[in-house]
């Protein structure tokens, strides 16, 4: 599709007042970092609609800081890009020693996935093992993040992005939910292990984990639900 012309706005794009001298829009790359997503991503929810944009006299993309912060605000997110975060009723302790412990089982959480529940029982939607090993490493890895760093919303904008990728595909939806909740339910059960094991992890790690395996669960759902807006 080729892009819109400068006078033509496409559906994310409309009109504003004129900023005051000193304030500054954002690139599609600053945006991106603000949001915690690919540039490919942002141009692509950009020109869907799906996030706020407007457009110079060029016809080059921008985006309002203010907007942005808003749009994450509404769907729970904090801007990956802030200085400092404000305190929130969601943040979580910090359990950077359980974060330590999952990366670094990270093939045997990936083992688990793969495995299944019981070699006697069929595993559905399985999909491809290679795949799903990339996706249960990924999953593993922003998880540790968020208990890291207590944010159980630090990766939110990437699991609603796979939400929104798998409901573009045939059988998507349910591969995505299916795969999503036996990789969560590997990283449980690792972190029982962990403290079956009696390992040096925080004592509201298990409890934070899965703090943060529900708002992830919870992104991918709004990534699978979301509709194009009208128009596109």
């Amino acid at each position: 599709m080729s892009p819109s012309p400068p006078e033509e706005r496409p559906s994310g794009s409309r009109a504003r007042p004129r900023r005051p001298r000193g304030e500054r829009t954002l690139t599609a790359s600053e945006a991106a970092s603000l949001i915690g997503v690919s540039i490919a991503t942002v141009r692509g929810w950009a020109d869907s609609g799906r996030i706020p944009s407007h457009r110079t006299a060029g016809g080059h993309r921008r985006f309002d800081p203010e907007e942005l912060k808003e749009w994450l605000r509404r769907r729970g997110a904090a801007a990956a890009a802030s200085g400092r975060r404000a305190p929130s009723r969601e943040a979580l302790p910090p359990c950077p020693a359980l974060a330590r412990e999952l990366n670094a089982r990270m093939e045997r959480i990936v083992e688990r996935v793969l495995a299944g529940y019981d070699p006697d029982v069929a595993t559905p939607y399985r999909g491809d093992d290679a795949a799903l090993g990339r996706t249960a490493g990924r999953f593993v890895r922003s998880v540790a993040g968020a208990l890291e760093a207590g944010s159980p919303m630090m990766f939110a904008g990437r699991m609603e992005l796979a939400g929104v990728r798998a409901s573009l595909e045939e059988d998507g939806p349910g591969l995505a939910v299916s795969q999503h909740v036996r990789i969560a339910a590997a990283v449980a059960a690792e972190a029982d292990q962990l403290v079956a094991d009696r390992a040096d992890v925080e004592a509201e790690g298990p409890a934070c984990l899965l703090v943060v395996i529900d708002h992830a669960c919870a992104s991918l759902a709004r990534g699978l639900c979301a509709s194009p807006p009208a128009g596109s």
